[in-house]
């Protein structure tokens, strides 16, 4: 099932049908994956010829009519900026997918795209269309549910730095691939969590689901903008989980 309409990722995938795509992937963890594999299914969908480009590894990047920037929540990232880089300096027009910024960089794009407002202003420029993520279309998921578990971040972008990282459960170090993810995600009665895409695979996963604040903004905005309508629940604490909408 997809959380979000199709239709609503036509700005992007629909301007390619007939053109030779390159899928330049960045470097994440498994919910970023996620993002790569919506890239993909989104192409196939909509009828757009693409193959893969790894951009750090090729001498010269093969030529193609466009290159399609990782999706996620990487502006700023020394090592994803590299990539992007790496890219432009190809001269073959770049498209940057949704993401999230916490800082401005450098983004000589053809089109720009940002999964939320906040993200949008602080560039300046620049077109809003939902993370790839809320439009991929999950397959059913049938299991017993069990369980209310809370997982938190073990890395740099958690608030919750209080609680010692052994005690932090995180899907993103034992889920390896995007399938391991939602299908875990199916298994539990309610999800509290950090992770932004493991709370959208709970979603999907018809899971009750708490999400947590990140350092910077990319939750909270992405809750206000997206998963507030989708029936997910916001709490600033991990111990007093409010499930009331946040203003």
């Amino acid at each position: 099932m997809r959380l979000v309409d199709k239709s609503l990722f036509a700005p992007i995938f629909e301007d390619l049908k007939g053109l030779r795509v390159g899928i330049v992937d960045g470097f994440g963890n498994v919910g970023d994956d996620l993002l790569y594999l919506a890239t993909r299914r989104f192409c196939q969908e909509f009828g757009v010829d693409h193959f893969t480009v790894n951009a750090l590894a090729e001498d010269t990047i093969p030529k193609c009519d466009k290159l399609l920037l990782f999706a996620g929540g990487n502006v700023g990232y020394p090592k994803c900026a590299a990539i992007r880089k790496k890219a432009f300096e190809s001269g073959i027009p770049c498209w940057m997918l949704p993401q999230s910024v916490f800082k401005k960089e450098d983004l000589p794009f053809e089109r720009l795209y940002f999964r939320d407002s906040v993200s949008r202003d602080i560039i300046g420029r620049g077109d809003i269309v939902p993370d790839l993520a809320l439009g991929f279309d999950f397959p059913e998921v049938i299991c017993e549910k069990s369980g209310d578990e809370t997982f938190l971040r073990k890395t740099g972008e958690t608030v919750f730095q209080y609680i010692p990282p052994p005690e932090r459960k995180d899907p993103a170090f034992f889920c390896h691939t995007p399938r391991q993810y939602w299908e875990y995600a199916a298994t539990l009665s309610s999800v509290k969590t950090d992770r932004l895409h493991f709370a959208i695979c709970s979603l999907a996963m018809g899971v009750k689901t708490t999400l947590l604040p990140v350092y910077y903004h990319k939750n909270k905005t992405m809750y206000n903008e997206y998963l507030n309508d989708l029936g997910c629940f916001w709490s600033d604490s991990v111990y007093n989980i409010n499930i009331s909408p946040v203003s």
